[in-house]
């Protein structure tokens, strides 16, 4: 009963400051950023609760909790508070990478690289090419495409196969981290969402210049090419010397490294959007050179920073959760619908068939498909970028877009879930939960001591 009416409390708090915002001053849209970060961090974390009661993600309630409390149900968090905080946003991205990158040790992934190289190719870039053709054949129903030549109507499509195709590293890094999951399947599938987002990149940059030439916008082809070796591999020199930065202070100063981590993360994301790197390659690369050639110093790291990012976490899904837009779903429902359903049956095939060619073990080749269809921050970024980047259909194309994402969203952190139980690695691995005190292991018997005068 006590959270409940602590979370009524504040929600109330936030209703009488999204009155007095509406006249903003600097003074009242401060004090609405503060108090949405900490109701948003309140009912997340009691949302997570209640959905861990009854068997569902903690993730699904923080993504839950983010929608009833957003614009489209309650309102107590609006639009301008949602977008004040992507800040937050920006630091999740980073610590989700930085985590990933961690859990990626190079020797235990390497036995699997194989089965990976054949899913990517199988199963992400398949189902980009089947996506692109569910749209083409569906162009009749999408008001965007009507009115233009055959030429243009296949260069949106494969922009948007390749958009719809994006994966989450953020969701299963958060539900591998909830779970405590930890063996074949998981590596394979952290490993995997992480390669299939950068396959996703690269591809992304390339249609998006070939739509821009089909349109008439004009695309230098060296300027493409200059564009993605800066992203990625400029992106993955910074990272590389961050990870050298954070193996230093780890082992030279160790105390503080989680406030050192965040406060990283913040710098990194802010800079990195201004100089157009990735952020998410820069602390994926940092976490994979702390792991890799820092020895022990990689665990210790993501030790130290599982219990301050959780909170993070939570208000990061939380806010992808505020973010969606329940109006768009619906009136694109029966597309995106279609779109859905082709993009889990593109996965699975491919999947399938990807981790057979691989060798895979029968656990990797029956669930691993499952970690590709969660959706979160790149697809919500993509989608974005082709809003900014072609206006005459960009919004359109971007609604239905986000109406894919918000039925992934709520539905596939579910199957991955159950696939982790499934799988049985569910347990395998200790972890730290937010707001959670963890409890020592007994110390050894000893003798008692003595009574004797002068005993101890």
């Amino acid at each position: 009963m006590a959270p409940l009416i602590l979370v009524l409390a504040i929600g109330g708090l936030m209703h009488a400051v999204s009155t007095f915002t509406r006249a903003a001053t600097p003074e009242t849209e401060i004090a609405g950023t503060g108090l949405a970060f900490g109701f948003l961090l309140l009912v997340a974390f009691f949302g997570g609760r209640f959905f861990k009661s009854i068997r569902l993600p903690r993730l699904t309630g923080y993504i839950a909790a983010g929608i009833v409390a957003g614009d489209q149900v309650l309102h107590l968090v609006t639009h301008e508070m949602v977008e004040s905080l992507s800040l937050v946003n920006g630091v999740a991205v980073c610590l989700i990478a930085l985590t990933a990158g961690g859990e990626l040790n190079l020797k235990r992934v390497r036995p699997l690289l194989k089965t990976i190289a054949h899913t990517t190719i199988w199963a992400v870039v398949g189902t980009a090419l089947v996506l692109g053709v569910v749209v083409f054949a569906m162009r009749d129903w999408l008001p965007f495409l009507r009115g233009r030549d055959l030429a243009q109507v296949a260069a949106i499509c494969g922009l948007l196969g390749v958009t719809l195709s994006a994966q989450s590293p953020a969701v299963v890094t958060a539900l591998l981290t909830e779970t405590q999951s930890d063996g074949p399947l998981s590596r394979t599938i952290l490993a995997l969402v992480v390669i299939a987002d950068l396959v996703v990149i690269v591809l992304f940059t390339l249609f998006s210049s070939v739509c821009q030439a089909a349109l008439g916008q004009g695309a230098d082809v060296g300027q493409v090419v200059r564009s993605v070796a800066w992203e990625l591999l400029g992106s993955m020199g910074v990272g590389t010397a961050i990870g050298l930065v954070l193996w230093l202070y780890i082992r030279r100063v160790e105390r503080g490294a989680a406030l050192f981590v965040l406060l990283l993360c913040a710098v990194v994301a802010e800079v990195a959007r201004r100089i157009h790197l990735d952020s998410l390659i820069v602390m994926l690369a940092a976490g994979m050179f702390v792991e890799n050639v820092g020895k022990d110093v990689g665990s210790k790291l993501i030790h130290d920073i599982e219990g301050a990012s959780l909170p993070v976490f939570a208000v990061f899904f939380a806010l992808a959760g505020a973010h969606l837009r329940i109006d768009l779903l619906i009136a694109s429902i029966v597309p995106a619908a279609i779109i859905v359903g082709s993009r889990g049956l593109g996965f699975f095939v491919g999947g399938r068939i990807g981790t057979a060619l691989g060798n895979a073990e029968p656990v990797v080749r029956r669930y691993a498909w499952m970690g590709l269809v969660p959706q979160a921050g790149l697809a919500i970024a993509l989608a974005t970028l082709m809003e900014r980047t072609f206006p005459s259909f960009g919004a359109q194309a971007g609604a239905l877009v986000l109406g894919v994402i918000g039925c992934n969203e709520i539905v596939a952190p579910v199957f991955l879930r159950f696939a982790l139980v499934r799988s049985g690695e569910a347990g395998k691995r200790g972890t730290r939960e937010f707001a959670t005190k963890s409890i020592p292991p007994p110390a050894p018997a000893q003798s008692a001591p003595s009574a004797l005068p002068g005993g101890s």
